[in-house]
């Protein structure tokens, strides 16, 4: 694994702190975790954006006027 080093204002370390106790987690298993979970949802999100972008084939809804 790599090192990276982050300065996060003391308030979200405290909460973090805790949330790590209350899980039986490491401040670093929790670190990495919400690291994983942007990555993740931020690469299918852009993914989406891209094939959107690309002009693929999707499903258009319209409204019929009465």
């Amino acid at each position: 694994m790599d090192t990276l080093a982050v300065t996060i204002p003391g308030e979200i370390r405290e909460r973090l702190a805790k949330l790590a106790e209350e899980t039986g987690r490491s401040l670093d298993e929790c670190l990495t975790l919400a690291v994983v979970e942007f990555v993740e949802n931020w690469e299918i999100h852009l993914n989406d954006l891209h094939q959107i972008d690309e002009n693929e084939a999707r499903a258009v809804l319209k409204a019929a006027n009465d």
